[in-house]
C-alpha cells in the first residue's frame, strides 16, 4: 500500500505527491486532522473548516470519476500510520514538503523517525518552488521561475485506478463535536476547494483585475479588486505553478490587463520568497530575525493588547480592520501592515504578542509569509526600512469617505466625513447631534499618537544603527534575501 499523505496540498492536479504513485501497486490518499496541531496557538476552526471543505471538493471530484474518496482520520499521525501499516503493509509514504509552524516541523521529524524505524521510504517533494536545505539565496529567483515555467505534474488514469479507500478503526473517526464545527458554514468567509477557487480566479481575470493596482491598498475596494486567491494557494487548492501559467496565458491573450497581471505575478513570486525565509530558519516564528533587536525594551501590556484585539483602541481604521479580519478572515495587505505597525510601534508591544492572534484570524494563514511579514512590519529584520504607519493618515488616504469604518463600526455611522477619521475631535454638542458619545459608544484613543510614534521612531532607529544590529545584518542578508543584481 502506497500512502499519499495530503497536508497543505489539497488538490489533484499538479500535485507531485499524487503523480509519484506507482501504478503497479495500490495507493490511498490520506488526510489526518491532528489534535496536537489543532491545539496550537495559531490555529482556528476557520482554518480546519476550509481544509474540510477542500477535502469534500476533492472527494466530489473523485466520486464523479467513480474513484475512492480520501481516507480522512482524526488522531496522532504516528498512530494512524501504525494502524495502516499493521493492517495493510505500507510500501512507502509520499508527500509534499510543508513549510509550516514549529509544531508541524516537529511532527514531520517524528514521522521521519517512524519511517526509519519501520524501514519505509518517505518520498518528499519540493512544494511551490520553496527549496529545503538552502542556506543562501543565490540564484533563488531564477530557480523559482524555472519551477513555475516547467510543465505541470498531472496524474495519469493508470495511477488513479490504483486508488483505494481503506477502513480505519473507529477510534480515528472525527469526533462529533469537531465534525459539527467543520460542517457549519460561515457566509462571511470564503469556502475552501479548488472549484470555489476557480470561480475567484475566473472572475478576477474577467473584470476584477482591472482595478487591481489602483485598489490594492483600499480596505473596502481591495475585497473585490484583489484576486482573493490567497487561501486557495495557502492550503494548496492550486499550486503556484498553476496560477502562474494560467495568468501568463491570460496576460498574453488580453493586452488590456497585462499591466495588472504583471503586478499580480510579482506578488506571486514574493509569496514563495517569504515562505523560503521560514524554510531557511524556523526560529523566526519566535525570535527576532536580527538578534540585535533583542536589546529593545518592550514589556507586554495586556490592557493595550486586549484593546487592539477587540478593536477598541480609539483609532477607527485600526479598530475597523481588527473587527473585519476577525469576522471575515480577510484584510488587505496595507491594513495588515498597519495593524502590526500600530501594535509594535505605537503601542510598543513585542511582535510575538500579536502574531498568534492574527494567525488565528487570517483565513489565508501561511506561516512562512506570516512571521516574515510580521517581523518586517515590526522592524526587527535590521535590513528593511522601518515603517511607522500613521493610522489617521492611512484612514484619510485609503478610506476617504469612511465607508469601511462605518461598515465595521456602526456606532460611528452618523458621523460626517470630517470626523470619521478622528471622532475624538467631536465637541459635546456634536456628540449629542451625531448620537455618538466618545468614551461610551466609542473609546477615546488609548495613546497620544504623535508622542507614541516619536518614541518608537527614536528607539527603533537608534537600535537599527547599533553595533549589535549592524553586526547581524550580513547574516540576515545572506540567509533571507535575494541580491538585487540577481533579480534584474
Amino acid at each position: 500500500m502506497q500512502i499519499v499523505w495530503l497536508k497543505r496540498d489539497l488538490r489533484i492536479r499538479d500535485n507531485s505527491a499524487i503523480t509519484a504513485i506507482n501504478p503497479k501497486a495500490p495507493a490511498t490518499l490520506l488526510y489526518v486532522f491532528e489534535p496536537s496541531i489543532i491545539a496550537n496557538n495559531d490555529s482556528d476552526i476557520r482554518h480546519w473548516r476550509f481544509i474540510w471543505q477542500s477535502l469534500q471538493c476533492i472527494n466530489n471530484w473523485l466520486i464523479s470519476k467513480k474513484l475512492p474518496s480520501v481516507t480522512i482520520c482524526y488522531g496522532n499521525i504516528i498512530d494512524v500510520l501504525t494502524e495502516i501499516n499493521t493492517k495493510h503493509n505500507i510500501k512507502c509514504l509520499i508527500s509534499n514538503q510543508e513549510t509550516g509552524n514549529l509544531a508541524t516541523y516537529e511532527r514531520d521529524k517524528l514521522v521521519s523517525s517512524w519511517c526509519k524505524t519501520n524501514n519505509l521510504p518517505w518520498q518528499q517533494f519540493e512544494n511551490n518552488g520553496v527549496i529545503r536545505g538552502r542556506n543562501a539565496r543565490k540564484d533563488w529567483v531564477k530557480n523559482w521561475y524555472t519551477y513555475v515555467s516547467a510543465p505541470q505534474n498531472n496524474v495519469t488514469e493508470a495511477q488513479l485506478k490504483t486508488l483505494e479507500q481503506i477502513n480505519i478503526d473507529k477510534k480515528f473517526s472525527i469526533p462529533d463535536n469537531f465534525l459539527l464545527q467543520l460542517q457549519q458554514e460561515n457566509t462571511l468567509m470564503q469556502k475552501g476547494g479548488f472549484d470555489y477557487g476557480e470561480k475567484y480566479l475566473q472572475s478576477f481575470f474577467k473584470d476584477r483585475c482591472h482595478n487591481y493596482a489602483k485598489n490594492i491598498s483600499k480596505p473596502l475596494l481591495a475585497r473585490t479588486s484583489c484576486s482573493r486567491l490567497s487561501p486557495y494557494i495557502a492550503y494548496g487548492n492550486f499550486s503556484v505553478r498553476q496560477i502562474y501559467q494560467v495568468t501568463e496565458l491570460q496576460k498574453n491573450n488580453n493586452s488590456s490587463i497585462k499591466r495588472q497581471l504583471n503586478f499580480f505575478l510579482e506578488r506571486l513570486c514574493w509569496q514563495a520568497h517569504f515562505i523560503q525565509k521560514l524554510e531557511s530558519s524556523y526560529k523566526i516564528e519566535f525570535e527576532n530575525m536580527n538578534s540585535g533587536f533583542n536589546e529593545l525594551n518592550k514589556t507586554l501590556d495586556n490592557d493595550k493588547l486586549i484593546a487592539w484585539q477587540l478593536g477598541k483602541t480609539g483609532f477607527p481604521l485600526i479598530d475597523a480592520s481588527m473587527l473585519c479580519v476577525q469576522q471575515t478572515g480577510y484584510l488587505n495587505f496595507r491594513m495588515r501592515a498597519m495593524v502590526v505597525s500600530f501594535l509594535t510601534h505605537h503601542l510598543w508591544q513585542p511582535w510575538q504578542a500579536g502574531a498568534a492572534f492574527l494567525a488565528k484570524c487570517f483565513l489565508d494563514y501561511e506561516p512562512g509569509i506570516h512571521y516574515a511579514q510580521f517581523q518586517m512590519q515590526a522592524g526587527t529584520t535590521g535590513i528593511n526600512t522601518i515603517r511607522i504607519y500613521n493610522p489617521v493618515k492611512q484612514s484619510h488616504d485609503h478610506d476617504v469617505d469612511g465607508y469601511f469604518i462605518k461598515k465595521w463600526l456602526p456606532q460611528l455611522a452618523n458621523l460626517p466625513t470630517k470626523f470619521i477619521h478622528q471622532p475624538w475631535l467631536l465637541t459635546e454638542a456634536e456628540q449629542i447631534m451625531y448620537q455618538c458619545n466618545i468614551g461610551v459608544d466609542y473609546p477615546y484613543p488609548i495613546i497620544e499618537l504623535e508622542t507614541a510614534a516619536k518614541y518608537a521612531r527614536e528607539h527603533l532607529w537608534k537600535q537599527k544603527k547599533s553595533v549589535a544590529v549592524k553586526t547581524n545584518n550580513q547574516q540576515v542578508l545572506d540567509l533571507f534575501t535575494q541580491r538585487k543584481q540577481e533579480t534584474e
